[in-house]
């Protein structure tokens, strides 16, 4: 009975921590080269055909993954949502900065960020493209140079860090 205990009491601490990083980064590990940048066109363009290939092979990732960490079904979800968002946030940086624009800039914008608010989000508002542009004027960066491509990467952007943000909620 005491060894139970003991054995119950040592557990606990480690119950209620957040996820270890390179749990959270099992799937991201594991995929193969230019996941990341199918996802970030999934999430741009918003094709389900086009973008089956992609999330199945993500599927595949994280089922593996959230089975070796025994998630439960809401945690292997979140899971995926994870994954799908930081994997697409990786694919649309580079894109981003190929349109001189710094994801860094929509992250400090937005409040978005490791000890910041992350506030959920269920779509991109007209405010969220404001304080963007706001932004993006006092970088220097006139938000009317903007391509509609640039305006795309922006909005997949904070579209892919809710679905990050939301899920990481989940499994904290």
């Amino acid at each position: 009975m005491r060894a139970g205990l003991l054995l119950l009491a040592l557990a606990a601490p480690t119950l209620a921590q957040a996820r270890a990083p390179q749990a959270l980064a099992c799937a991201i590990i594991a995929a193969p080269e230019g996941l990341d940048a199918q996802l970030a066109e999934s999430v741009v363009n918003v094709d389900a055909e086009r973008s089956k290939p992609a999330l199945d092979t993500l599927h595949v990732l994280v089922n593996r993954c959230a089975a070796d960490q025994f998630l439960s079904d809401k945690e292997s979800e979140a899971y995926f949502g994870y994954a799908l968002g930081r994997m697409a946030r990786d694919g649309l940086d580079a894109q981003l900065a190929g349109e001189g624009i710094s994801s860094a800039l929509i992250d400090t914008a937005l409040d978005i960020g490791p000890g910041n608010a992350n506030n959920p989000a269920t779509k991109v508002t007209q405010g969220d493209l404001r304080r963007v542009s706001t932004a993006l004027a006092e970088a220097g960066h006139d938000p009317v140079n903007v391509t509609p491509v640039g305006w795309g990467l922006i909005t997949a952007w904070i579209t892919a860090t809710a679905q990050m943000f939301d899920a990481r909620r989940v499994l904290d």
